[in-house]
């Protein structure tokens, strides 16, 4: 029990402080139309939930009207719109990444659908649903009074097959021969913001150091903290249901042009966790100790690489050095981007693939690829990986979970094309595949769970097999790659106090 000789016993440390959450709005330091960098203070902690907020504002396309009349792809919504993130303390590069809107989708929209939707929607705007049609002439919703077009109507759809549910996700593209009958289901983007949607993205899901940890800005002292935010341009992540669009049989595809959609109104909404002060003090103490505090954190390495076009009926091999020597590696993950144009069907009209996706949202699958890696100049697998299934599970131990998308989505093999479980005008087959391999070595550790590359660079060996036209359901599979490959690798920030002020030196 509490007795008053404890209360005069200095010996012993007090209880220390509540912790306090002070939240700021932040307006940028400066801006462009489609960048923006802002300044956080040297105070308490950077909170993963942190959110760059934004409203979309649509743009008249010359003489052409597009208020309320675009939207954010119904996948991703809102990440699709974010290009690159730079954090910087003074001089040093935290976190640069290139097309982070890609990495950001596969490592935290990784969820069931209806979280996916319910929880991420509601910041992002994303919203995409599946059915399978269970009946010839099934049709959404069809016990409400609205007249929604059947399966049939919209994606050719059969008995079995898994299609988008137009009625219910954000936009309805219309149906398949001509996009008659297309809306905007929820958040269309006007002219006027006062009444557009206002969208954010939480910097734990853009910031590869903010993973799982806070970041200490108050040892940052005297040095400039910043974070820089390129968006894309409108063609990239919107759609657009402007009557020319969306004229599928006159070469429409159902995407925004670039000037349609801009950032307007962006902030950021800091949370800065304000510790006790007794446990910023030992962490302050730490810094004047021989070799500093170590703060180990994720970096996320983009690797820019290009497949030319295939020859028709001839296997493509390539092999992309990607580096990475003398850095810790944890995973290698693949994202192949292409032309929408894949998903023409035999008759040359294209139904939107694009739709759900926008332009570049989707991660290309091919019905016959394979893939190896050289790790240290050793294969990683005594074959090429060419089985589907096993592509799936190489991605599930990347992401320490199932991929959580539809079948078709991954799997898109001549026979999963040739059952019909998704149609080719579904916009489904082989959207979202990426390849991956996990370095990792089993520790749950930053510094020392992944895998040392020495001086001979990583190998990534693709191949696939080449058609020039669709056939039998099967996509085209011959087209221009534009490869990412996304390196998560280990870094280090060695912070000192030099008496003059905080020394800040970041390594691999």
């Amino acid at each position: 029990m509490t007795t008053l000789n404890d209360l005069t016993n200095y010996a012993e440390p007090l209880q220390p402080n509540a912790t306090d959450i002070r939240t700021e709005y932040l307006e940028p330091i400066t801006s462009s139309k489609y960048k923006y960098t802002f300044r956080l203070d040297q105070s308490g902690y950077l909170d993963t939930n942190s959110m760059l907020v934004w409203k979309p504002q649509a743009v008249a396309r010359g003489g052409t009207a597009t208020d309320n009349l675009v939207r954010l792809n119904s996948w991703n919504g809102a990440l699709g719109g974010i290009k690159r993130v730079i954090f910087q303390v003074g001089d040093n590069i935290i976190n640069d990444v290139q097309d982070v809107y890609k990495y950001a989708t596969i490592k935290n929209m990784n969820m069931p659908q209806s979280m996916r939707n319910g929880y991420l929607g509601h910041y992002l705007g994303n919203s995409f649903f599946t059915d399978v049609m269970e009946s010839a002439g099934e049709a959404p919703n069809a016990s409400s009074n609205l007249a929604v077009k059947t399966y049939t109507e919209e994606t050719n759809g059969r008995v079995g097959s898994i299609n988008i549910n137009h009625g219910k996700s954000g936009l309805d593209g219309g149906i398949v021969a001509d996009g008659t009958g297309s809306a905007i289901n929820s958040m269309p983007i006007g002219y006027d913001t006062s009444t557009n949607h206002q969208v954010g993205i939480t910097l734990g899901m853009l910031i590869p150091a903010l993973a799982g940890q806070k970041i200490p800005l108050f040892l940052f002292d005297k040095q400039r903290i910043l974070l820089t935010f390129e968006f894309n341009t409108a063609d990239v992540y919107c759609n657009s249901l402007v009557p020319a669009d969306i004229a599928y049989n006159g070469g429409g595809r159902g995407w925004a042009s670039a000037g349609d959609v801009i950032p307007a109104e962006v902030k950021l909404v800091v949370d800065y966790i304000i510790m006790p002060s007794d446990v910023q003090n030992e962490l302050m103490a730490q810094t004047q100790q021989q070799g500093g505090y170590k703060l180990e954190f994720y970096d996320v390495v983009n690797v820019e690489k290009n497949i030319p076009t295939g020859a028709n009926g001839q296997e493509q091999l390539v092999e992309h050095r990607i580096g990475q020597n003398n850095r810790e590696v944890h995973n290698i993950i693949m994202w192949k981007e292409t032309a929408m144009e894949s998903m023409e069907n035999a008759g040359g009209a294209s139904k939107r693939g694009c739709v759900p996706f926008g332009k570049f949202q989707k991660c290309q699958g091919f019905s016959r690829e394979e893939y190896n890696v050289n790790v240290n100049g050793v294969d990683a697998f005594d074959h090429f990986v060419y089985n589907p299934v096993s592509q799936y599970n190489e991605m599930k131990a990347v992401l320490g979970q199932d991929l959580a998308v539809c079948r078709p989505q991954y799997i898109c093999d001549e026979n999963t094309c040739a059952s019909q479980l998704a149609t080719l005008e579904s916009g489904l087959l082989g959207t979202m595949k990426p390849l991956g391999l996990s370095l990792r070595n089993g520790e749950p550790l930053v510094v020392g769970g992944g895998r040392l590359i020495g001086n001979y660079p990583i190998i990534w060996k693709w191949k696939r097999q080449c058609h020039n036209v669709s056939g039998n359901n099967q996509p085209r599979d011959d087209h221009t790659i534009k490869c990412n490959y996304f390196c998560e690798v280990s870094r280090v920030a060695n912070i000192m106090n030099t008496g003059k002020g905080m020394n800040v030196v970041v390594s691999y």
